[in-house]
């Protein structure tokens, strides 16, 4: 496909551009060390390859992995930005920088590669998508969606009745993975991305506000941003595969008060992040009602609102090292930290070199993990004995050497380091290329006509997640071993049942997208 770059794509290539070269000459001037320099090296490097794959044919054919490669080049290009827009150098806090700076861009350079083979043969389908397509994976109806969405959001609720999911507790853990599903009327805000006509979108502009606030009581700040973000990333693609430029998809109007509407939703998100974190402490104690009444409270009492953010800019200024314990302190906002925070890597590199590369323990534990995925069920009957009840700990955790619980997190090149010494890089390449592999499946192009699984555009958030600071490889080898299988079996469990139950209650309902 020999096409030129559409408009809104060479906008932000030229944006982009911009952005770094600005980045770059301020970091000289503020911050002018040599550590400093090879973090403006690092981002350079990893814009000159991103820039190669910002095209339309990776986004048109290659959406969800796109997400998740979009997610690898942001945790190398933001740490540069947000610390400079809060008057940090680069290294703030770093006491492995340069190891730092050179393992990921190891790690972002054969990510690329990965991503690269995987991605390469774009108009030909596999086996795996042609089987998904004949168990009518890729249908979908506007009353199939609303139904989905009902019912994730019914589980939604439940589980905020039901607590925490236990170890063993299959059904909790069955549900707990279907939370997803109360997103799926948002792909309906652009219906074209799976081919279907719908125009009733006040509807969805009302659930979308709904789901919002009941996300506010879960008390968790990944979950408030998740509809925005599955907006913004349906609207990325909508915009890319119609080939529109940005002023056909929006009037300069509409620009404007799109733009002062994000700077008033981030001031917003940014008063309930300060709220949430002030109730977490009796979240185990309340009812979800109660905690979101609570959280409402905090944020209408502007005195106590003034001395939160006074204890977090004082807790800021006290930066401690990493032999005095485990800090995550980096990029202050609760958004831009978890896409950007590289201190982890520079922290869990060096806990790493305490644990030794290559560390026997670590690969114990990576082994336990795995096959702790396993569905207790199959585990008692294989008669593997795995008390997963004790396995109450992350792998940061672990490397830190705590091993008490916390679940701290950890990034794929201290943990990866940790595990398997520089064998790591090679095994990760092949990791990535799998896992690329698989999210490739949930595209398919029939007749010249490109697809997306709905299953796949209700998750599209999560696939830009699928790269952060978390448990490492560890996730990756998950989604490939269970997660991708769970997720499609359990999908279309609820997609034959819903598809029944509309049958028998409109039998006319028989118009499908595909």
């Amino acid at each position: 496909m020999n096409r030129e770059p559409i408009h809104i794509l060479r906008q932000a290539k030229k944006g982009l551009s911009i952005l770094v070269i600005l980045a770059i000459i301020c970091e000289f001037i503020f911050f002018p060390t040599l550590a400093n320099f090879y973090g403006c090296l690092m981002t350079l490097i990893s814009y000159s390859i991103f820039s190669y794959f910002l095209k339309e044919k990776y986004i048109r054919y290659n959406p969800f992995a796109f997400c998740m490669y979009l997610s690898m080049f942001m945790y190398r290009f933001l740490p540069l930005i947000a610390t400079l827009a809060e008057g940090k150098p680069i290294t703030y806090g770093f006491e492995r920088p340069y190891d730092t700076f050179m393992y990921e861009i190891i790690l972002f350079s054969i990510s690329s590669l990965a991503f690269y083979l995987a991605c390469k043969k774009t108009t030909k389908n596999n086996l795996i998508t042609n089987s998904l397509y004949q168990i009518k994976f890729f249908e979908i109806s506007p009353a199939i969606i609303w139904s989905l969405g009902l019912i994730g959001l019914a589980i939604r609720l439940y589980n905020f009745g039901a607590g925490d999911v236990e170890y063993g507790d299959v059904g909790g853990k069955f549900l707990s993975g279907l939370n997803y599903l109360m997103y799926a009327p948002l792909i309906l805000i652009f219906p074209k991305l799976i081919n279907i006509k719908y125009s009733n979108k006040k509807y969805i502009w009302f659930y979308t506000t709904l789901i919002f606030f009941i996300n506010i009581a879960s008390n968790s700040r990944q979950s408030i941003i998740t509809p925005i973000g599955i907006i913004i990333l349906l609207a990325i693609l909508y915009i890319v595969s119609n080939n529109y430029k940005l002023t056909e998809f929006l009037s300069p109007l509409k620009i404007f008060f799109l733009v002062v509407f994000s700077i008033s939703l981030i001031s917003f998100l940014s008063m309930i992040s300060t709220a949430m974190l002030f109730t977490r402490g009796i979240r185990a104690d309340v009812s979800r009602l109660e905690l979101f009444q609570e959280t409402i409270e905090v944020m209408q009492n502007p005195e106590l609102m003034d001395r939160l953010a006074e204890a977090a800019e004082d807790k800021r200024g006290s930066l401690i090292s990493y032999q005095e314990g485990w800090t995550e302190d980096y990029v202050d906002n609760f958004m831009l930290a978890r896409y950007a925070n590289m201190r982890i890597t520079d922290q869990t590199l060096y806990y790493a070199e305490q644990k030794g590369y290559g560390n026997r323990q670590m690969q114990i534990l990576l082994w336990e993990s795995l096959v702790a995925t396993l569905p207790t069920p199959i585990l008692r009957y294989l008669n593997i004995k795995l008390d997963k009840g004790k396995m109450q700990f992350s792998r940061g955790d672990f490397l830190y050497g705590s091993g008490f619980g916390g679940y701290r997190v950890t990034s794929h090149v201290g943990d990866g380091l940790a595990t398997f010494s520089y064998w790591y890089f090679l095994i990760q390449f092949v990791v990535f290329f799998i896992v690329f592999k698989l999210l490739n499946t949930f595209v398919i192009i029939r007749k010249n006509q490109i697809i997306y699984a709905p299953y796949a555009l209700m998750n599209i958030f999560i696939f830009l997640g699928m790269f952060r600071n978390a448990i490492g490889i560890t996730a990756d080898i998950t989604f490939i071993i269970r997660g991708f299988l769970q997720g499609i079996v359990t999908y279309l469990i609820l997609f034959y049942f819903v598809k029944i139950i509309l049958k028998v209650l409109i039998p006319k309902d028989s118009t499908y997208s595909h």
